[in-house]
């Protein structure tokens, strides 16, 4: 059997369907072979590798499976790092492969840069942002290589992998001495479960004001369910991160938004006041803490459940309750054991109710109407795929959430470009119609894969949210350089291409929001690719934030006193 076919097999017998990639030389092997396995597995030529790793992303995101994504070496490597960057910081299973150059003709230990064309040694340039990376020197590798990525791939916190398999070593044949796929996964399990979950329900009973907060581990633990069971029987008021704001629907009564510094002030105000916060799936970083720790939820006795030792360890408090368990397995546990009778004090949630109502619509500017007037038009079924940039907060503040949607972020790295080919891998992942939210930065990092939407035909909105600058930047600039503006604004450097005719020029419809009621012109996207340009002002904002030195609930611009005081009084 040849390698190449060996390692299809193997992608096929963990139910991985798809494949995203660009042609080179030392790959055409694993491309031989995925075409010889066509009925069962496709593959998918995105126009740049680096749309090619965030498709991985994109379909990892969406199936729970790892997604996998394969280049050429040299450039073809290297143009995956960023993916590949994307995945381990966001937790996303993702298998990377890379062709090589012959064995007979790699440099070795010859004291020189390079010895065979495009060879470039991509194992150690990803060693630190990849789980497991290796090249395959021997067939007799191949077996154990593989088991082992796919087993950290998928194990404890998940991420990405990468095997580099030289051009020789994908031709060779081989004798597998096992079927393909036959190691499992390793389990985390924590001894102590039962424990940890008499101690939390423990402190839960003694709290007269707890909080829960939702993470992106929420989701990709596929524990969702539990989850929301779990706030609807105990009635506690619950918040989110940023890449979690979906976890409950924005009308459910126990949702009060997302946290952090660009967060819905009534979320950070909620925790400010609450004395218990139960954490579950969410590393806490600076956009949803601060850079000062200890004013986050200053008064309340913190716990916090992650399955990384690694961001327990970096904790608030000293006096935090660190429960290091994998979210599959606490989360049934906590609902099972939960005492019938209880729920979370009823005048704390009134209490909740009150800082909602009198602090939401503080911020809402134009574009969070249009915002919200899409989201009504979205069915609750759609994949949504979100961007980096102003808009991402946007998004997260003002979309009206459904019981079914599904949001995608590039999250810890924020890379711009994630968007467009992350919506490919989403629909492939999904097979529904997917929403691509983008800035007209962003959209410019990957518009190369609008030809794939046409080649496809692939039911998929592409939203730019144009205000003709970079936005974020030169918001940073305004407040920062006394609006001193490099390269953010269309005279200054920055420019932005028409995207009427650059929808005509991909054969992609095209449709114009001014107004808000212009959306009631998209009646066929589902169908067929659109893109749809919403005209923004040039000076837009990201409001709310973090004030420096000041208490996380009170946020820029500040709100007025006597409303800042008769909250804090509640």
């Amino acid at each position: 059997m040849k390698v190449t076919d060996y390692l299809v097999e193997f992608l096929i017998s963990k139910g991985i369907d798809q494949v995203f990639g660009y042609p080179g030389g030392v790959i055409c092997h694993f491309m031989d072979s995925i075409d010889k396995y066509g009925s069962r597995i496709s593959g998918h030529i995105n126009y740049h590798e680096q749309a090619s790793s965030f498709a991985a992303c994109g379909y990892a995101q969406v199936t729970g499976k790892p997604g996998v994504a394969y280049a050429t070496s040299g450039p073809g490597a290297t143009n995956l790092v960023t993916g590949i960057s994307n995945a381990y910081f966001d937790s996303v299973p993702t298998i990377f492969i890379t062709g090589q150059v012959d064995t007979f003709i790699s440099r070795g230990n010859i004291p020189i840069r390079q010895r065979g064309f495009q060879e470039t040694d991509i194992v150690a340039i990803v060693k630190t942002v990849t789980k497991y990376a290796t090249r395959i020197d021997s067939v007799e590798q191949v077996e154990p290589c593989l088991e082992e990525a796919y087993r950290l791939a998928i194990s404890g916190r998940p991420g990405p992998v990468l095997l580099d398999i030289p051009a020789d070593i994908q031709r060779a044949e081989f004798s597998p001495t096992r079927r393909p796929g036959t190691m499992a996964a390793t389990k985390y399990s924590n001894p102590d479960v039962a424990e940890s979950v008499d101690r939390i329900l423990q402190l839960l009973a003694d709290a007269k004001r707890p909080c829960l907060v939702l993470g992106a581990g929420v989701k990709q633990s596929g524990i969702l369910g539990s989850v929301r069971d779990f706030v609807r029987q105990t009635g506690i008021p619950t918040v989110a991160s940023m890449l979690a704001f979906d976890c409950l629907p924005t009308d459910d009564r126990h949702n009060f938004g997302f946290i952090g510094a660009n967060g819905h002030r009534y979320a950070n105000f909620i925790l400010a006041k609450s004395d218990l916060v139960l954490t579950l799936g969410t590393r806490l970083d600076l956009k949803q803490v601060g850079s000062r720790r200890s004013l986050f939820a200053p008064s309340a006795r913190i716990v916090r459940v992650d399955i990384d030792q690694g961001e327990l360890s970096y904790g608030i408090r000293p006096d935090d309750v660190a429960v290091q368990a994998d979210l599959k397995e606490l989360a049934p546990s906590l609902l099972s054991a939960l005492p019938s009778h209880y729920v979370a004090p009823p005048e704390w949630l009134s209490v909740c109710a009150t800082i909602k109502s009198a602090l939401a619509g503080v911020d809402e500017k134009d574009y969070h109407k249009k915002i919200r007037v899409l989201s009504q038009l979205v069915p609750t079924d759609t994949v949504v795929t979100v961007d980096v940039g102003q808009h991402q907060p946007w998004v997260a503040q003002a979309f009206r959430v459904g019981k079914s949607h599904r949001f995608c972020f590039s999250g810890g790295l924020g890379s711009m470009g994630y968007s467009l080919p992350a919506a490919i891998g989403a629909y492939y992942g999904s097979r529904r119609p997917v929403i691509c939210l983008n800035g007209d930065g962003g959209i410019q990092m990957n518009i190369q894969e609008l030809q794939f939407l046409y080649r496809e035909q692939l039911p998929i909105m592409v939203v730019i949210f144009n205000n003709n600058s970079l936005g974020m930047i030169r918001h940073f600039q305004q407040m920062n350089f006394a609006s001193k503006y490099i390269a953010t604004t269309d005279t200054t450097g920055y420019t932005v291409p028409s995207f009427e005719k650059l929808a005509h020029a991909y054969g992609i419809g095209y449709c114009r929001v001014e107004e808000t009621s212009d959306f009631k012109k998209l009646n066929t996207w589902d169908e067929t690719p659109w893109i749809v340009e919403v005209c923004l002002e040039s000076e837009t904002v990201l409001e709310p934030k973090f004030a420096s030195g000041r208490p996380n609930h009170d946020q820029e611009p500040f709100i007025a006193r006597d409303l800042f005081e008769y909250l804090m009084a509640l």
